[in-house]
Parts: structure tokens; sequence; C-alpha cells
């Protein structure tokens, strides 16, 4: 399954992301903040519900600039992209979205972004309710179950499920 066109231009807006915070490397936290340079569904819902970012921009920031020519994904990152292939799956969407990161990231309880989300008031459930009042979503119950279920998700059932 491929990324969405509006997905690459958000994964290429989380290496700037990175870039502009000194980071030496692209994380979920730099994903989040990419998804607010763009239009695109997750910003429309964090926006209409509210849920803010300067804490975590704040928290990002470097005291000394780093001089990086290459950025990496770390690899609770790249779990959750893999990850998000599942999510596009279960809600028989022929592309990998940006929902289906933020999807990702609320399910598993080792997502960095994933908990700051659940910090300021997101979770799965509320999430996938403001997707749906702005898409049509239909999904496969069973897979559904197995993803939006933290622990299921942390012991890697969508990554057998999904063969990855």
């Amino acid at each position: 399954m491929k990324f969405s066109p509006e997905l690459e231009e958000i994964i290429s807006n989380s290496r700037l992301t990175a870039i502009d915070l000194n980071s030496g490397y692209i994380s979920s936290y730099h994903f989040l903040l990419a998804i607010l340079r763009s239009d695109n569904l997750p910003k429309k819902i964090f926006e209409s519900k509210n849920w803010k970012f300067e804490k975590l921009t704040e928290s990002l920031k470097s005291k000394e600039k780093e001089n990086v020519e290459k950025y990496y994904l770390t690899k609770e990152f790249e779990y959750t992209l893999k990850n998000s292939k599942y999510y596009a799956r279960t809600y028989l969407d022929k592309e990998v979205s940006p929902e289906h990161i933020i999807l990702s990231m609320l399910a598993d309880k080792k997502s960095y972004a994933g908990k700051y989300l659940t910090e300021i008031g997101m979770d799965y459930s509320k999430f996938k309710v403001e997707c749906e009042t702005t898409r049509e979503m239909t999904s496969k119950s069973i897979l559904e179950f197995f993803g939006s279920n933290r622990l299921l998700v942390s012991i890697g059932i969508p990554k057998i499920i999904n063969g990855i």
C-alpha cells in the first residue's frame, strides 16, 4: 500500500520541522508539528477541538544548533508509519493518509506523539468520530477491534495481521 501525496508532503515537512527545531532525527513529534504546515484532515480536527501544540514545540527546541547532513527516522516513528498501513486497510482505503498515522499513534501506547495527543485530550475513539464527521469511514470490524486496543497494538497484533 502506498502513501497518499498528502501524506508524502507531511513526511517531507516532518524533515523541515526537524531541521527548524535543530534535531538530528525525525520523530513522531516532528510529524505532528508538520501536520500543522499544510491543509489536511487531522489539522482540521486539531483546530476544531482546540488541541494545541505549543508545549510540544517548546520541548523540542534545542539550545545548540547541530550540523547534521542526514536525518533518520526514530524506530518509534518508523513503527508508526508501518502500522499506518494497517489502519488504511482497516478503513478500506487504498492509500495511507495522515489520519491513518494519527490513528496509529493513538493506538500505540509506546508512541511518544500518541502520549502527547492523549495528554491534550485526544484518544482513538474521539479522533475516529471526528474523522467520520468529515469523511466516510467504513471499517472491517475485527481489524478495527485489534487496531484500537492499545495492548494488542503494543504486542504487535496489527503488525502480524498486516504481515509487516
